[in-house]
């Protein structure tokens, strides 16, 4: 007769930690955006987009989320590098994924949100090419192709330290591009008019909203570094 694991056994510790490596990190997942989806939802309607705002609110506080999740890709992968720290390195890769995968969507997100927003009725050209002489498209554009660029570098490139570099490379500039983006003198993307705007509560719902995302990136970083050290 096949004997069956007992509580405290090595086979049941292996369950239970196998669980850990996806539960923990799906439960954050669905904290951080179901606070972000709540908060968005609360978000006031303003003149002339009226409740349509909370969608390029979310798309911006989605945004500032990526930048974060970049900076520490950009960090993670020059210590990585320089110092020599492989233990690092499965960070690294998870954060390149996440970064990667969120900033493409984002970026899909936008462009739906400005076909929704921005005016065009009456102008004979299709929006999409107003939007390809947007500085700001441009720039999410150009950090997606490099993006998919950086997933194809480990079928070429077989050192870990070579591709931290380029990890931490690659969001040192996602984050030049991004403020020069922000700087551009030809830009038809508005001002923020959530950072700007009078009303304590509207700048603190967005700031919210935001960190209620990073916390939803950080749980998609565990995830996909849990999934890949069990692969």
């Amino acid at each position: 007769m096949q004997e069956t694991a007992h509580h405290g056994s090595p086979e049941c510790a292996r369950q239970s930690k196998s669980k850990k490596l996806w539960i923990f990190p799906i439960i954050i997942i669905v904290l951080g955006l179901s606070a972000g989806l709540a908060l968005t939802m609360k978000f006031p309607p303003v003149v002339g987009l009226g409740t349509l705002v909370r969608l390029p609110v979310f798309h911006g506080a989605l945004t500032w989320a990526n930048f974060i999740l970049f900076a520490a890709m950009a960090v993670t992968g020059l210590v990585t590098f320089f110092a020599r720290r492989a233990r690092l390195y499965p960070w690294l890769r998870a954060m390149r994924y996440s970064a990667v995968a969120l900033w493409i969507f984002n970026f899909m997100l936008g462009l739906f949100a400005s076909s929704l927003t921005w005016n065009f009725e009456a102008s004979s050209k299709p929006a999409i090419l107003y939007f390809l002489q947007e500085p700001r498209v441009q720039m999410q554009l150009f950090v997606s192709l490099m993006g998919i660029i950086i997933l194809i570098l480990p079928l070429i490139f077989e050192k870990w330290r070579t591709l931290a570099l380029f990890d931490g490379l690659y969001g040192v500039l996602t984050l030049v591009l991004a403020g020069l983006a922000m700087q551009a003198p030809n830009s038809l993307h508005p001002p923020s008019p959530v950072m700007n705007a009078d009303e304590f509560i509207i700048r603190f719902t967005f700031i919210t909203i935001g960190f209620s995302l990073m916390m939803m990136s950080a749980g998609i970083v565990l995830l996909v570094r849990n999934l890949l050290k069990r692969a």
